[in-house]
Order: structure tokens, then C-alpha cells, then sequence
């Protein structure tokens, strides 16, 4: 037994090490050669496309903006006809009419002919591309990008793949694991304890940070910001909607935590609800003494051929990983792209990441208070899983790998791990809410909008819950945001202020994600051992 644990510890300082190299190089060739990649796969041509929908969505603010001081200035006139009009409302209705007209008029002289000029610096670009790419002279750079993002997009979809078998197999195993369903109790109150609690502590962490460092008080360059269509499709949604379609779905047979039907809820990635399938499942199984135990052993055994098939992807994982990393940076222009948009809103970006920092080592200090462990060890346990979180930017995706570690390398029990992490990669979300946080009080900010503070109150509250519907995949935080910047009356069409930054974010606020889950299954493994030592395993 010793030689083995010897020879796993030795083979996953090879895999970290492997993993570590596979990201730099993927960031050194994307920085380097990032710029010529996006040129050859017509990185211009879907720039000119971009700035088109940019265009389109300026115009529909500027007859929005029009029309509204259209309609101001007719209730102006009612109002001064009146027999003792209010100077106040009128004074009011004319201070709002003057920003419409004013917004109007900035959009027109000033994000217009930027978006017109850089289309057309744009078209010449795509067309000595163009003109490249039929002589042959960008060849090297267009299969460069091609592989590196067919390295990417494969492993990604194999670790998507390994997601609804795991969560279901572990969910079930977890659960029959328990032995006694009563025990859930327990160890089901104190995840969501935990859960709740670091949840409600990232987000006070990025509150405090955003009104201190006041990102959004320097004037921010929104000229190129747009509203992509996850966005878009979320707009009108309330705090209450949402939770309430958390539960009842969106009215289709896939969503919601009871889909009617299950097969498409798998199909569709709902997680929440085959976990909540899993647990009644599970926890049936173990009311049946002996007749159970056939499935309970099956479900043990698929538990175990996946977690093997996980090891085997790992393998492969130096060279997804390093296409998912090169192909990024290409995506976004290169590396001189990406230094401008940090440039351009550099202090919000700042912000965020110290946020994140911070409650990395509140989730660190946790370790040490409540599991009773070395926070580097445990740390350097799971940090393969944050690594692959940086690259794939799913906590869903990466859940497999944080299973893994933190059985392997810091000896969480099986059955702990195979209920708090799955579960955790649904609803626990410590990045996305700080992030969440910091985001609309930023736009806030920028729009020289002072929060009071039941506003802030009703942002902490919104964002805890919000964060806990996000779905653990790239970009949820975006759309779940849109429900937050309602609920304190900010537009929403401000959000593509950030949209350039945020698959750059997106990766950090998700590797806080998975460090928070591995955290949780360590504390919650420590707080439950007395159950194990009485006999459950």
C-alpha cells in the first residue's frame, strides 16, 4: 500500500508538472503568435460582424434615447399647463430629458464614427488576410490555430462527456455510501451551511473592495460594448423568476430541478435536476436491504470505470490544455488586443482579481480552522483541478479532476467527495458572485450612479442567490448578472462595458469556483468524521 501511495504522489507531480508547462506554452505561443492566428481564421471578418451588431445596438439607443425626450418634453407640457404645476417634477423631467438627449448626442458625434473608422481600418485587414491566405503565406498560422483549437474543443467535450455519467454514478454512490438516508441530515445541512456561508462572504469581500478602490470612478471607453444574445435573452427576468424556474424549469421538458423528462435534462446538461434524481435515487436504494444491493454494487463499479476513463483523459490533458490557452488568446485578437481592453477597464480588472485573491485565502484559513489540515498541502493537493479550471473555465468540466484530487492527494472520503462536489459544481459559485458584486457596482460607478445602501444590501442579496443558479459552464456569470443589475434599476445594456475583459476573468473567478468545492468537501469530510468512525464508509 505505502509503494502505491508513493507512486500515485510521484505520478501526479508529473501530471501537475506537465499541466503547468502546458499553460505557459499555450500563453507564450498565443502572445507571440495570437495576432497572426486570428488573421488567418478570419479573426477580421467576425470583427466587421461584431462591430455590425455594435452598430445596429448604438442606433436602437439612439431612437431609444430620442424617443424618450420626445416623450419628456410632452409631460413637460402637460405639466406646465396645469393650473399650479410642480417646479420639482418639471425641474426633474427636464434633468432626465437632457441626459436622454445628451446620451444620444455622445453615441452620435463621439462611438460612431470610432465604430465606422476602426470598420474600416478592419475591411483593409480582412482583406490582405484574404489575399494571405489564397497566396498560401499565412499557412503555418491558420493550421496552427486550427489544431490548437481542435485540441481545445476535443478535450473540452470529452470532460462534458464524463460529467452526466459522474454526477450520477457519485450522486447515487454518495448516497448509498450514507448507509442510513437519516444521516444526510447532517452532512447535506452542513454542505449548504458552507455553501451559503463562503458565498455571502464573497460577495461582502467584493462590495468592500469596489466601493474602496472605486474602479468605476475614471471615465471607462464604451464605444465598442454590445450585448451578446445570452445576455439579451435573460433581460426582463426578476430575482424571483429565476428561483422560481430553478425549480419549475422554463417550460420545457428539460429544465428545472423535476424536468419531465429526464433523458432530455441529461441531454441538455441540467445538472441540478439529475442530482436531485440521484439523491431521492439513492437514498430509495438504501430502504431496500438485500434486493438493493445489486444496483448499489453496479452503480459502484460504473463509479469506478469512470473515474479510471478520467485518469486516461488526464493524460492527454497537457495538449488540450495548451489549445484551449493558445487558441483563447488568438480568439481575442492577440496579445496586443488583450493589453488594450486590460488597459481600458485595467482597474476593474485589478479589482476582481484581488477579490479573488483574497477569498482564496479566507477558503485557505478554512482548511486550516475547520478540516484541520496544512492549506498548502491541501492546496497543492487540488492543484491540478485548479489549473484545469484556468483552461476550461467549467467547474462542471473540471469536476472530475477535483474529485480525483481530492480523494487521492488529500484523502477526502469517497463518500464526502462524491456528494459535496457534484453538488458544489452546481451551486457553489464564490468567484461568479464576487465577481458578480464588483461588476454592477463598477457600471454603477462609471455611471456616476452612488449605490445607497439598501441598494447594496439588495445587490448582496441578489448576487448570493443568483450565484447559486449559475450554471457551471464558461460564461454563466454574464447572464446571471443581468437579474442582478435589474434589481437596483441599472441598464442592462451596460454590461458590454466588461464583455471584452470577461473570458479572461471568466477563468480566475472559475478556478475559485472548484477551490472553494475542493475546500468544502475537506471541511465537510472533517465535520462528518464521527459518522465514519461509527461505521459508515
Amino acid at each position: 500500500m505505502h509503494m502505491k501511495v508513493k507512486r500515485r504522489t510521484g505520478e501526479g507531480s508529473l501530471e501537475l508538472i506537465a499541466l503547468v508547462v502546458a499553460i505557459i506554452l499555450g500563453i507564450a505561443f498565443g502572445v507571440f503568435y495570437g495576432q497572426e492566428m486570428w488573421l488567418a481564421s478570419g479573426g477580421a471578418k467576425k470583427k466587421l460582424v461584431e462591430l455590425q451588431t455594435v452598430e445596429e445596438q448604438k442606433q436602437a439607443i439612439i431612437v431609444a434615447e430620442t424617443t424618450k425626450a420626445e416623450q419628456l418634453t410632452e409631460e413637460i407640457r402637460s405639466l406646465q399647463s396645469e393650473e399650479n404645476p410642480n417646479e420639482d417634477e418639471i425641474n426633474a423631467k427636464q434633468s432626465e430629458k437632457e441626459k436622454s438627449l445628451a446620451e444620444a448626442k455622445r453615441i452620435t458625434d463621439d462611438h460612431l464614427p470610432k465604430i465606422n473608422a476602426e470598420a474600416e481600418r478592419l475591411t483593409l485587414v480582412a482583406e490582405e488576410a484574404e489575399k494571405a491566405t489564397k497566396e498560401g503565406t499565412n499557412a503555418f498560422a491558420y493550421y496552427s490555430y486550427i489544431l490548437s483549437d481542435f485540441a481545445g474543443d476535443i478535450f473540452i467535450q470529452i470532460l462534458k462527456m464524463l460529467v452526466i455519467p459522474l454526477v450520477v454514478t457519485s450522486m447515487i454512490c454518495g448516497m448509498t455510501s450514507l448507509g442510513d438516508i437519516r444521516k444526510l441530515g447532517r452532512i447535506g445541512g452542513i454542505t449548504i451551511t458552507y455553501y451559503l456561508t463562503t458565498g455571502a462572504v464573497a460577495v461582502l469581500i467584493g462590495i468592500v473592495l469596489v466601493q474602496v478602490i472605486q474602479p468605476g470612478g475614471q471615465p471607462v471607453d464604451d464605444t465598442f460594448a454590445f450585448i451578446n444574445e445570452n445576455v439579451a435573452s435573460k433581460q426582463g427576468a426578476t430575482i424571483s423568476e429565476t428561483i422560481l424556474n430553478v425549480f419549475r424549469g422554463r417550460g420545457d421538458p428539460s429544465s428545472g430541478m423535476f424536468p419531465a423528462n429526464l433523458f432530455a435534462a441529461a441531454s441538455a446538461t441540467n445538472v441540478l435536476a439529475l442530482i436531485t434524481f440521484s439523491i431521492v435515487f439513492g437514498g430509495a436504494l438504501t430502504t431496500l436491504g438485500a434486493k438493493g444491493k445489486p444496483a448499489i454494487d453496479f452503480f459502484n463499479s460504473i463509479n469506478e470505470a469512470i473515474m479510471q476513463i478520467v485518469k486516461l483523459v488526464m493524460f492527454f490533458a497537457p495538449v488540450g490544455i495548451f489549445g484551449l490557452v493558445a487558441s483563447n488568446i488568438a480568439n481575442t485578437g492577440g496579445a496586443e488586443a488583450f493589453y488594450e481592453e486590460m488597459e481600458r477597464i485595467g482597474r476593474y480588472a485589478m479589482t476582481v482579481m484581488l477579490g479573488l485573491g483574497i477569498h482564496f485565502f479566507v477558503l485557505a484559513s478554512l482548511i486550516a480552522l475547520l478540516a484541520r489540515q496544512n492549506p498548502i498541502t491541501y492546496t497543492l493537493g487540488v492543484l491540478r483541478a485548479m489549473l484545469t479550471a484556468v483552461s476550461t473555465a467549467s467547474s462542471s468540466a473540471t469536476l472530475p479532476i477535483t474529485m480525483e484530487c481530492v480523494e487521492e492527494n488529500n484523502n477526502v472520503s469517497p463518500r464526502t467527495s462524491s456528494f459535496v462536489l457534484p453538488l458544489g459544481a452546481t451551486v457553489n459559485m464564490d468567484g461568479t458572485a464576487l465577481y458578480e458584486a464588483v461588476a454592477v457596482i463598477f457600471i454603477a460607478q462609471s455611471l456616476g450612479i452612488d449605490l445607497t445602501g439598501a441598494e447594496l444590501l439588495i445587490v448582496f442579496l441578489t448576487v448570493t442567490l443568483a450565484a447559486v443558479g449559475a450554471a457551471g459552464i464558461p460564461g454563466a456569470g454574464l447572464v446571471t448578472m443581468v437579474i442582478v443589475l435589474q434589481a437596483v434599476d441599472l441598464p442592462t445594456e451596460k454590461i458590454g462595458m466588461i464583455l471584452a475583459i470577461d473570458w479572461f476573468l471568466d477563468r480566475l473567478r472559475t478556478t475559485i469556483n472548484v477551490y472553494g468545492d475542493a475546500v468544502g468537501a475537506g471541511v465537510v469530510d472533517r465535520l462528518t468524521r464521527n459518522e465514519r468512525a461509527n461505521g459508515v464508509t
